[in-house]
């Protein structure tokens, strides 16, 4: 049975994830298991119809936070957050730092830590690695096609459930980023339709796949998930300068961490 959580816990873990969505180096995925909503959202999807009013509820209703944290994301980051996308990196990478212990705790819930855990460690670090290489932009476009719409849902349900993928360095890299903040910012529904549908199509195929992996190999699975994370960490962290804003660099940093820290005392 899931951990439960107040709504006051899923309504800002919600946003904070929706955010992550789009923020630039960033995961939603990574802020779900920092939140502990990670495997809550894995067993509501795949067990929907044993208790289906129960799931559809926590479902819809992280669900609407989530959504609304990509459109405020959207909207900010067109206009005044560009100016503060360093800052909120920090603040980001405090989110995901925040979490660890209690990912560290929850892989061993059920059994003792193994040594070969650290493998899963490791492949998680190795598989996360080509995140690294995803700098640059290619040839920018104005406006996203039916395909490149639907293409963008499948990156974003892949980021969503598959925690370290930041789903907007891929666009960035496409060259799609900024057509898809337009679109989300701007509700054009001939867009937000496809990448609806490419999002619930991979979402569920990766939530599948995960859901079986925490299943038989738990440890191992949340090792390869820590691994996802310090890759995230390398990726999102952009670095304190020696000047008069690393006060305010460290104090997003441990605003994040704490912000985390104390939504754990929130669960019931």
């Amino acid at each position: 049975m899931r951990k439960q959580h107040p709504r006051t816990h899923n309504a800002l873990a919600g946003l904070l994830i929706g955010v992550t969505c789009i923020l630039p180096g960033a995961s939603g995925g990574v802020l779900a298991v920092s939140f502990g909503l990670y495997r809550p959202m894995l067993e509501a999807v795949m067990h929907l119809f044993r208790e289906p009013k129960r799931h559809l509820q926590f479902l819809f209703s992280l669900g609407i936070w989530i959504a609304g944290g990509i459109v405020l994301g959207a909207v900010c980051l067109s206009g005044a957050m560009a100016q503060y996308e360093q800052l909120m990196l920090f603040l980001f990478t405090g989110l995901i730092l925040g979490g660890v212990p209690d990912l560290l705790n929850e892989a061993q819930q059920h059994e003792r830590f193994r040594f070969s855990w650290l493998f899963s460690l490791a492949a998680g670090i190795l598989i996360a690695l080509p995140l690294c290489l995803l700098n640059g932009q290619g040839t920018v476009v104005e406006h996203l096609s039916p395909i490149q719409s639907f293409a963008t849902g499948l990156l974003e349900g892949i980021g969503t459930v598959v925690p370290g993928v930041s789903t907007s360095l891929v666009l960035i890299r496409l060259g799609w980023y900024p057509a898809y903040l337009a679109a989300v910012s701007g509700m054009a529904i001939g867009q937000l339709v496809p990448i609806a549908a490419g999002f619930a199509l991979s979402a569920f195929a990766c939530m599948h796949m995960a859901q079986r992996l925490f299943d038989r190999y738990t440890g191992h699975a949340y090792y390869a998930v820590l691994g996802f994370l310090l890759v995230s960490v390398a990726v999102v962290f952009p670095g304190f300068t020696l000047n008069r804003e690393l006060w305010a660099q460290l104090g997003m940093l441990i605003m994040g961490v704490t912000v985390v820290r104390l939504m754990g005392h929130l669960e019931t």
